[in-house]
C-alpha cells in the first residue's frame, strides 16, 4: 500500500472520530445508536453452514467495527441466494424483511461479546 494511502487510513480507522479506544464499547461516540447487516449471499444457507456459523463471518465487523464504536448490533438479516429460489421464495424474503422493519426498533441486540466466539 502507497505510504499516503497508508497515513490516511491510519488517521481514519485508528485515530477517527468514532473508532477510538478512549471512546470503545459502552463509552462510544456512537453509543445506543441501532445498526444491522442486511444483505444477500451468492449460496445457499447449507453452503455457509459447511464452513460454520456464517456469525463467525459477521463478528469482526459486528464487534471489532459496531459494538466497539458503541453502537448496538441486532440481527443481521440475511436473504441467502434469492437468484437460485422460486418467485414465491423471493417475495416471502421481502415480506419478511418489510415486516422486520416495521418493529425494528423493538428488537434486543445480539451479544458482540467474544464469549460465543471462542467456545
Amino acid at each position: 500500500m502507497p505510504a499516503i494511502l497508508k497515513g490516511w487510513m491510519d488517521r481514519v480507522l485508528v485515530q477517527g472520530f468514532a473508532y477510538d479506544l478512549s471512546k470503545a464499547y459502552d463509552g462510544g461516540l456512537l453509543q445506543d445508536k441501532l445498526s444491522l447487516f442486511s444483505f444477500t449471499t451468492g449460496g445457499s444457507k447449507e453452503k455457509y453452514a459447511i464452513r460454520g456459523d456464517i456469525r463467525y463471518l459477521l463478528w469482526p465487523m459486528q464487534h471489532g467495527i459496531m459494538h466497539f464504536c458503541g453502537v448496538k448490533v441486532l440481527e443481521p438479516h440475511i436473504c441467502y441466494a434469492p437468484e437460485n429460489v422460486s418467485e414465491e421464495k423471493r417475495k416471502e424474503m421481502l415480506t419478511a424483511w418489510t415486516q422486520r422493519l416495521r418493529t425494528l426498533w423493538k428488537e434486543e441486540p445480539i451479544d458482540c461479546s467474544p464469549e460465543w466466539y471462542f467456545k
